[in-house]
């Protein structure tokens, strides 16, 4: 008589494999006595899981939000090069491109690639950028302005890549957990742009404005090197937390190693069998997670950032000048952004008709003329091409924050609804959804650059 061993699949159910099989396939296990055990999940106490997977959402982006809040003192760098007045745009593109390079081979290698291995990486390259920016403020003599852009740049495609690596790792296991797991990475994405945010404006405030004037980069050497350290604490403290994550009974319940066919060759031939299949059922969500990004990345913060304050000089407060006035929008999107990741976090408020998500997502290209006739500064192009409409810092401020709230609140649905439409493929499905996230985005990134020219003409 053959020993048998129990196999544990996704679902929790358990499998009787007779031992003396050579190889394990889908109709092998459906022909088995199938033993149902019911393993209730073990309790998140004080929500560690829920916090731990809130602060990887925030060491997922903190590269990119803290890059482009800091524009004051890149611009600051870049004068007398040719990037003073359109970095932004570059960061953007170079940024969004790494992340889909990356992101696709993570798509294409997910199944042989350890996951773990891969997102601790990560972790530790965004580490060494953030550690080489913060550096890099104490030694800024050394760079011409056209240097330090080169080296900006390069540093802004290593965080593309640990950010495309981080997402695959965070958004594929975050699947496999109920969904208010997925909205607490979306919300610690909400958070890393609004404590960047936050920390921009103190350290705005922290340097002598007596005078009303914007920073110098010389004015902004010390708070920027506080402003990158502590960036690259809290990346230290999110690889930290990671270790403590795959100990937790929780993790080990819903992500446990054996929980997938005895044969590794099975488990890649379902995957890949669920590609097409997966793709198709949710279509609709991944159109609207890729649109609602790509509108946000093509004006935001390309074209946001030289926005300026509609009062004249010898009337303007401290935040209507221009060192306090951009970060101010910064920090208004990344609220807004935060309130709306929030929002499904509310029962009443979740959404899970795919056609109504992707409804949402288009009716956002109403912002984008709306944002294009506010005081977009034209730098030293001369006049602006476009009509001054919205004549109102206030009004300025408030499509912005609509702007942002439906960023957060849309790109989190549509997050949320893949994996509980896809069953055992709900793995797939996130990493599909983080996929065409980083498609929307690196579109946005590239139609930035025809809006913003549009300003300039």
């Amino acid at each position: 008589m053959s020993s048998s061993r129990l196999l544990k699949p996704e679902t929790h159910r358990y499998y009787l494999i007779d031992d003396n099989e050579n190889e394990a396939n889908e109709s092998d296990i459906s022909n088995q006595q199938e033993v149902l055990i019911n393993i209730p999940p073990p309790k998140d106490n004080y929500q560690i899981v829920y916090l731990i997977f809130f602060l990887q959402g925030v060491a997922m982006l903190l590269g990119w939000n803290v890059f482009i809040t800091a524009s004051v003192f890149f611009h600051s760098r870049f004068l007398g090069s040719p990037y003073s007045d359109n970095f932004q745009n570059y960061f953007s593109i170079v940024n969004m491109g790494s992340n889909l390079l990356f992101l696709t081979h993570a798509l294409h290698t997910q199944t042989t690639a350890n996951i773990s291995a891969r997102l601790i990486f990560s972790l530790f390259v965004s580490a060494f950028t953030f550690f080489a920016v913060t550096v890099s403020t104490q030694f800024l003599e050394l760079f011409t302005p056209s240097g330090y852009f080169y080296f900006a740049i390069t540093l802004v495609f290593l965080l593309g890549m640990t950010t495309a690596y981080q997402q695959n790792a965070i958004f594929g296991i975050v699947a496999l957990f109920p969904p208010k797991y997925t909205q607490a990475v979306m919300s610690g994405q909400g958070l890393a742009g609004l404590a960047i945010s936050l920390s921009q404006i103190f350290s705005a405030l922290a340097v002598d404005q007596t005078s009303n004037r914007t920073p110098t980069g010389d004015d902004l050497t010390l708070s920027t090197f506080i402003y990158f350290l502590s960036a690259f604490a809290v990346i230290v403290f999110s690889l930290v937390s990671y270790f403590i994550l795959i100990r937790l009974p929780l993790y080990i319940y819903h992500v446990s190693p054996d929980l997938i066919f005895v044969s590794q060759g099975v488990d890649n031939s379902l995957s890949e069998r669920s590609y097409r299949n997966t793709f198709n059922k949710i279509n609709k969500l991944i159109f609207a997670v890729a649109f609602v990004f790509c509108v946000t990345l093509s004006i935001y913060p390309s074209t946001t950032s030289f926005i300026k304050s509609v009062a004249p000089d010898d009337s303007k407060n401290k935040f209507q000048y221009d060192y306090l006035f951009i970060p101010l929008h910064f920090l208004i999107f990344n609220f807004g952004d935060f309130l709306g990741r929030y929002l499904p976090s509310q029962e009443e408020l979740v959404i899970t008709d795919q056609n109504k998500i992707a409804f949402m997502s288009i009716c956002r290209v109403i912002f984008l003329p709306l944002i294009l006739l506010c005081n977009v500064d034209s730098g030293f192009h001369g006049e602006r091409s476009l009509p001054l409409l919205i004549n109102s810092d206030l009004i300025y401020f408030l499509i912005i924050f609509l702007f942002a709230v439906s960023n957060g609140y849309v790109g989190s649905l549509a997050m949320m609804a893949g994996p509980q439409v896809m069953g055992v493929e709900k793995g797939l499905a996130g990493t599909f959804l983080s996929y065409f996230l980083v498609v929307g985005l690196t579109v946005g990134s590239i139609f930035s650059f025809p809006l913003r020219a549009i300003t300039l003409i």
